[in-house]
């Protein structure tokens, strides 16, 4: 098991969640939920992820310090296929 980040630094707002908020690793099918007010760039460190991004008819596979650059005001959804560690920049 990874460890998480939960430390929040100030309430961003219903459903909101400030990028150094969002937890850095997760554990195999777990899935994370959170919208970003701008654009932003989202890398897999390590492991296999699913990401879905709102108004995108794409979905995204994401591994081994592979990227996904993400525009603002749309709702991320993370799902790890295997234990992984991201980070949103």
């Amino acid at each position: 098991m990874f460890p998480m980040n939960h430390a929040r630094k100030r309430s961003p707002g219903p459903d909101r969640v400030i990028a150094s908020a969002v937890p850095s690793c997760i554990d195999k099918d777990d899935i994370l939920a959170f919208n970003l007010e701008r654009e932003r760039r989202l890398t897999c460190n390590n492991g296999l992820l699913w990401v879905t991004v709102q108004d995108d008819r794409n979905d995204y596979l994401l591994e081994g310090r592979r990227e996904l650059h993400v525009p603002g005001g749309r709702k991320i959804i993370v799902q790890a296929e295997e234990p992984s560690c991201f980070q949103v920049d």
